[in-house]
């Protein structure tokens, strides 16, 4: 009896790691690459943006943050599966909607560094809590996806401490650039 309930036991948490990689189809895969891609794509532009106005901080930013995502955009487009069914500029604009997140995870870092430097805080701190900002998010994306991938629980321990190691290195590099 104890043999079938630990059986049980084992295909319900099976079943519940299924569901919830059913719930996590393709389209919110994408997002979640595109929000990762997107937070890692805004830190490391902002690093290097110390010296320029905080105009010129900010459409660098945008700019560049649109251009990884057209790009995105289009390898996604000409190479994703989930886009068989789809034709031209239907599948251009399935994309387009699903990686969204990768432009608006822009706008907390940058809303950071304007508010900051706004109420007076040098550039260098504004921007280094921006990066912060945006590595933040990339940690907590990266581990919410990994858990509702149905990953077990040490994987998702693993990618989110990798992820905010991979964010300590970036925070590194800027201190030891600049």
């Amino acid at each position: 009896m104890s043999d079938e309930v630990t059986a049980s036991s084992r295909t319900s948490r099976r079943d519940r790691r299924t569901s919830r990689r059913d719930r996590f189809g393709p389209n919110a895969a994408e997002r979640v690459s595109a929000g990762c891609y997107g937070a890692l794509v805004s830190a490391t532009t902002l690093i290097g943006l110390t010296e320029t106005s905080l105009g010129s901080l900010v459409l660098v930013v945008v700019l560049t943050n649109l251009i990884y995502f057209a790009t995105h955009v289009f390898a996604y487009t000409i190479s994703s599966p989930s886009s068989s069914d789809q034709t031209g500029w239907q599948a251009v604009r399935h994309h387009v909607v699903v990686s969204a997140p990768m432009v608006s995870v822009t706008f907390v870092p940058i809303a950071l560094v304007v508010v900051l430097d706004l109420v007076g805080v040098d550039r260098e701190t504004a921007v280094l809590v921006g990066v912060m900002a945006a590595l933040a998010y990339l940690v907590a994306v990266a581990t919410g996806g990994a858990f509702f991938r149905g990953l077990r629980p040490l994987a998702v321990t693993l990618v989110g401490v990798l992820t905010g190691l991979i964010s300590v290195a970036l925070i590194a590099a800027k201190f030891s650039i600049h």
